[in-house]
């Protein structure tokens, strides 16, 4: 079989290029029997180090181009023009990204969707996303052979959405941290307390509470703030901070924070794993997610966890966090209160954290995603 996979998000350091970076890295260390070929566009970003190391593997063929990811959305998802096999030649399936749909002229297309936001809560995105999104979910719900959903809440949403997909068309496959974020409570106490003192050495910190993501409306990060005032009103001689990671994406900003709320900004990934595993807890009340991939990082390192009710994230969680109404700074204020006052309870959430993290691997994603591409396959013999 020859596999064909858009990886052109992976430069962009988002959680969708963490999902494509990691489901193309364990399909090629599980699986050395098929054919790989990756294409990569972009205009300005050059061709990440991670993706050139995939071309180590003798199965995979990496088709670089400099064509820009809104000339691909107007050619692919608008015009349809240019099927995916003048690009790469022939492949069997083609998996596409989250940006475009393009043609093709036999290859089966599988796309995964990780979340539908841009449908269900067009306030929260431009309008160049909402369009490219409508664009290529156009052709996407008439064309695919299939769709693989990143969460039971994913598909729901999806099915709703797009009644002319059938269920049976569809496959629930989760996303996963990394492995060293579940090597990192293999090692010694030492050694972790070592490496946590680095990292908030390094960012100004000592006890804090993350906040982990793109700085966007859906992140509601306004109440979160307003939270955490409120819990510092009420116990002003507490030194706990609230420390929010993640680059500035749209809308408006936190601007002119209390002095215990700290803009780390962006954070690369190499720091991340001690920033969860040194953090009181991860504080995530998110209005909306696909999946919510800082909640598994949180748990992989046990660190205790608030969250929301809604959409996908007590799915991730199940009962191994702190769930709350998103909409609701009181709420917000109380599980803080509670989670920062009790050792009791957030060594209980740490265990059970843990315990939940195990549901979720790159090897088992990639496993789940090759018997979708191989299900299609067999399919379309029949």
């Amino acid at each position: 079989m020859i596999i064909g996979i858009d990886i052109s998000s992976v430069c962009y350091q988002t959680g969708v290029s963490n999902y494509t970076l990691n489901v193309v890295r364990h399909l090629l260390r599980n699986d050395s029997k098929n054919q790989y070929k990756l294409f990569f566009s972009s205009l300005r970003q050059p061709l990440p180090p991670e993706i050139k190391e995939f071309s180590n593997h003798s199965n995979v063929t990496l088709y670089h181009f400099r064509l820009p990811p809104t000339l691909l959305q107007i050619m692919w998802n608008q015009l349809r023009l240019l099927p995916i096999e003048l690009f790469i030649g022939r492949c069997d399936i083609f998996h596409t990204s989250d940006w475009t749909q393009p043609p093709t002229l036999r290859a089966k297309t599988i796309a995964t969707i990780h979340d539908l936001t841009p449908f269900l809560y067009p306030q929260w995105h431009h309008q160049k996303v909402i369009k490219a999104h409508k664009n290529k979910m156009k052709w996407a719900s008439k064309k695919c052979a299939h769709f693989i959903c990143v969460s039971q809440n994913t598909q729901k949403d999806l099915l709703k959405l797009f009644p002319s997909i059938r269920p049976e068309k569809t496959s629930i496959v989760y996303e996963a941290a990394e492995n060293k974020y579940g090597q990192f409570i293999k090692l010694s106490t030492s050694i972790q307390q070592k490496k946590k003192e680095i990292i908030k050495k390094q960012y100004g910190l000592d006890n804090f509470v993350l906040a982990q993501g793109t700085r966007e409306p859906r992140k509601n990060l306004d109440r979160l703030v307003q939270a955490f005032i409120n819990f510092k009103n009420k116990y002003p001689k507490s030194t706990v901070e609230l420390a929010i990671s993640g680059k500035y994406g749209w809308g408006k900003d936190i601007t002119n924070p209390p002095s215990f709320v700290k803009i780390l900004g962006f954070i690369p990934e190499k720091d991340m794993v001690a920033l969860h595993a040194s953090a009181i807890c991860l504080a995530y009340p998110s209005l909306y997610e696909g999946f919510g991939l800082p909640l598994v990082k949180s748990l992989k390192v046990g660190t205790p966890i608030i969250t929301s009710d809604v959409s996908s994230m007590p799915e991730i969680v199940n009962k191994s966090a702190i769930l709350v109404d998103p909409t609701s700074v009181t709420q917000i204020t109380n599980a803080l209160e509670k989670i920062l006052h009790s050792q009791k309870l957030r060594q209980k959430l740490r265990q059970e954290g843990i315990v939940q993290s195990q549901k979720f691997t790159w090897t088992k994603t990639a496993t789940q995603t090759l018997k979708v591409y191989n299900q299609v396959i067999n399919l379309s013999k029949i």
